[in-house]
């Protein structure tokens, strides 16, 4: 019954995204959160539920095909720079596929291939979220909308953490629970409905950090109050979580945003900041106290070094062990099991570097760094741009915040992006980043638009 209601919801989401591609986005998200619950109810667990986001991807694809088309050429143009490291980096990507063929063997050719489509199926999402976005009242629609969905989908975590017992709660893959031992600590990771605390600390941590670019949008507190409570229920979802990367990645984000904008900043959003910190300082607060819960709090302290550490990931073991070339695709890639039919002892590493180092080599981590350092030039230039028409600074500075949360996320744990979800959200928001700066032409266009077909007609003899 339950893998049919599922298939029920997945072809819904497909029809809207045949009618509408850009409506088919929202779907695409929704189909996205309801597949790790769903999954967990369905006996068996099939790993195939998680790609179920994909499908409807594709769809959206398709149906956006000409508009995608004739987008990537505008790109192209536009930013050269990243568009020609950007297949520079697909060229490696060729490369390590036919390593990973190496290493597995031709028998086990599905590995490599499954790789090569995890790494290109987010490349399509950044033309995607660049074609998408015509309006900036379209990306504040979106984000209502997974906050309104996300805010729901977390409610599972404290179900979790209150010891409720549901097939649809806790990990997938261990639904008795996981314990993680730190010094002294004993800390139950909580995954709510989602089916890893990765995927569940990425959703909280997006949901944080939405809210906040949503109230500094807001400007004046009286409106932005309600964004303030969203971001107090994310971060205590963030701390529960038991992944440390959660919080990080909201600090990440604010470091980017407001280096970016703290030039720009009102008086009235200075107090939204100031409330948004007592907020989240309060659930800080509220969590220490108890005994039983005091463990995420005191679980979420670091140090500089083991920043690095974690930021490093294993990168130079990981050359001392596959070399210069690396391992080729498939060796560091979460899932492959499921082709292979047991674990490998070549992907230990966990952080992005690392994985990138054995997957591509040092040669395609070379290529990937060019595209980083295209990307960030760019990005600079387009958030330095103050308010113009179609487009506000906070917004555009917001988007380059996630970007940067999100690079610094897949450093440290560059497995949760193999989770489907996270890698089309991320890309997409990159390409409404680089949207942003086209808005003000296009309402410039439309607006010369809709002054032509408002003159009158030419008289005829």
């Amino acid at each position: 019954m339950i893998p049919i209601l599922f298939g029920a919801i997945l072809l819904v989401a497909i029809g809207v995204a045949l009618i509408d591609w850009r409506a088919g986005w929202f779907a695409a998200i929704l189909c996205g959160v309801l597949q790790d619950p769903f999954r967990k109810m369905t006996p068996g667990t099939p790993a195939v539920m998680t790609m179920s986001i994909v499908a409807v991807y594709s769809v959206v694809l398709i149906a956006a095909a000409a508009t995608l088309y004739r987008n990537r050429r505008d790109f192209a143009f536009r930013f050269p720079n990243v568009y020609s490291s950007a297949f520079i980096v697909i060229i490696f990507l060729m490369l390590a596929a036919l390593r990973g063929i190496a290493t597995f063997g031709v028998a086990l050719w599905k590995v490599p291939v499954l790789s090569f489509f995890i790494y290109c199926v987010p490349i399509p999402a950044v033309l995607l979220g660049y074609s998408w976005l015509t309006r900036e009242e379209q990306l504040v629609r979106f984000f209502t909308f997974y906050s309104i969905l996300t805010s729901i989908a977390l409610v599972g975590t404290p179900l979790e953490y209150l010891g409720v017992h549901s097939s649809a709660l806790g990990m997938v893959a261990m639904p008795w629970g996981f314990i993680r031992h730190l010094p002294g600590l004993q800390i139950r990771v909580l995954s709510g409905i989602y089916r890893a605390p990765d995927i569940m600390g990425w959703h909280a941590s997006m949901l944080v950090i939405v809210a906040i670019i949503m109230a500094m949008r807001a400007r004046v507190l009286t409106r932005a109050w309600p964004w303030i409570v969203v971001a107090s229920w994310g971060f205590l979802n963030c701390i529960i979580s038991g992944r440390r990367k959660a919080i990080y990645m909201v600090a990440a984000f604010a470091l980017a945003f407001f280096w970016r904008y703290f030039k720009r900043l009102t008086v009235a959003q200075l107090s939204s900041i100031v409330i948004v910190s007592i907020a989240l300082a309060g659930v800080v607060y509220v969590i220490s106290r108890s005994e039983k819960s005091s463990v995420y709090t005191r679980g979420a302290k670091t140090t500089g070094a083991e920043v690095f550490d974690r930021l490093e990931g294993g990168a130079r073991e990981s050359i001392e062990q596959h070399g210069i070339l690396g391992a080729g695709l498939g060796a560091a890639t979460q899932g492959v099991r499921h082709l292979t039919g047991s674990e490998t002892d070549l992907g230990w590493q966990e952080g992005g570097l690392a994985k990138l180092v054995v997957e591509l080599g040092v040669p395609g981590v070379l290529a990937m760094v060019l595209l980083a350092w295209c990307l960030f030039r760019m990005m600079l230039r387009i958030t330095a741009v103050g308010d113009i028409e179609g487009t506000s600074q906070v917004l555009r500075v917001g988007l380059f915040g996630i970007v940067m949360a999100n690079i610094a996320n897949f450093m440290a744990s560059a497995q949760a992006y193999s989770d489907p979800v996270l890698t089309l959200c991320s890309a997409f928001f990159l390409g409404c980043l680089f949207a942003t700066a086209t808005l003000d032409e296009k309402v410039a266009a439309e607006k010369q638009a809709t002054a032509s077909n408002a003159l009158p007609a030419p008289a005829t003899a």
